[in-house]
């Protein structure tokens, strides 16, 4: 009797490998894998965000903000790659090469764009760090600082801020850029940001990248500014309007434009014309009545 065993197709060799690889992984890596494997399961939309300098306070406020909106599941890399890379959902295994230093699950049912939204209105500002870098052109703009006269004048100065003592306040003589991006904000800087209450970093998840039926969305993306895509939706629909009324093309959004513009030409003509309907009877007396009296005043001169 042929034996039907070939070599690792047998299920109990199969049950006996999957032992002995979980021999080697404690059983809270195993409950942590089953967790996350639960929320891919639970959630349409799954992304990644990089909690990489933010506070474990920070963190819990955010996890809070996003309560019956989206889950954030905190654990090492390491798990994340590999119950992502062994799901059965699509878009998992590329969604997996954005791991970042930091990543945490991120998981919704909103779909990306309104979740992209949500995590920036909850993003906060951050004061700067001596040693951090500068994400924007930092600008000290000219004018009253508030400060009352003082040591700090010297702090800003010291720090490259024009500044001086007037109108019994510390007034900044001329906007200046302070620190350009991409550059090192050095000790002094940072301490006359934070005399100013200038805060120029944002403190929040940093989306690196969410799916939704297989389709991995980029922050870039998901970066829409909502007044700007709404006045060229709007632009874009005036003048595909017009097009069609040029055109004489008959829909929906034309018909009713295009009938009154109709109607306006057919009752114009009409007066011209003399042809006397209830649209038009009104302005034809009119028009008669006018002509009939300057007549008759002409004919009182004469």
């Amino acid at each position: 009797m042929a034996h039907a065993t070939s070599k690792g197709s047998h299920p109990l060799k199969k049950k006996l490998d999957t032992a002995t690889r979980q021999a080697h992984v404690s059983s809270k890596k195993i409950s942590e894998i089953a967790e996350l494997e639960k929320i891919l399961e639970s959630y349409p939309v799954i992304g990644l965000v990089d909690i990489t300098g933010i506070s474990g306070k920070r963190i819990q406020e955010s996890k809070r903000s996003l309560l019956g909106k989206a889950v954030v599941r905190t654990s090492k890399n390491t798990l994340i790659r590999l119950t992502l890379k062994n799901s059965k959902k699509k878009g998992m295994i590329s969604l997996s090469e954005k791991i970042g230093k930091g990543a945490s699950i991120l998981a919704s049912h909103m779909n990306p764009f309104q979740l992209y939204r949500v995590l920036q209105e909850e993003r906060t500002t951050a004061p700067a760090k001596p040693g951090s870098t500068a994400p924007r052109d930092i600008v000290i703009p000219e004018g009253d600082t508030g400060l009352p006269p003082g040591p700090a004048v010297g702090e800003l100065q010291k720090a490259g801020i024009p500044a001086k003592i007037e109108r019994g306040s510390i007034q900044v003589i001329k906007e200046t850029v302070l620190v350009k991006k991409g550059e090192k904000i050095s000790r002094d800087v940072a301490a006359a940001l934070a005399k100013l209450g200038i805060e120029p970093f944002e403190m929040g998840l940093n989306v690196l990248g969410i799916c939704e039926d297989g389709f991995i969305y980029e922050p870039e993306v998901l970066h829409v500014d909502e007044r700007a895509t709404f006045e060229r939706f709007t632009r874009a629909h005036h003048d595909a309007l017009a097009l069609s009324m040029e055109a004489g093309i008959f829909n929906r959004e034309s018909m009713k434009p295009m009938i009154q513009k109709a109607y306006i030409g057919a009752l114009a003509l009409a007066q011209r014309a003399n042809i006397v309907t209830k649209e038009t009877v009104g302005s034809i007396l009119a028009r008669a009545y006018s002509q009939g009296l300057g007549l008759s005043q002409a004919l009182e001169e004469k």
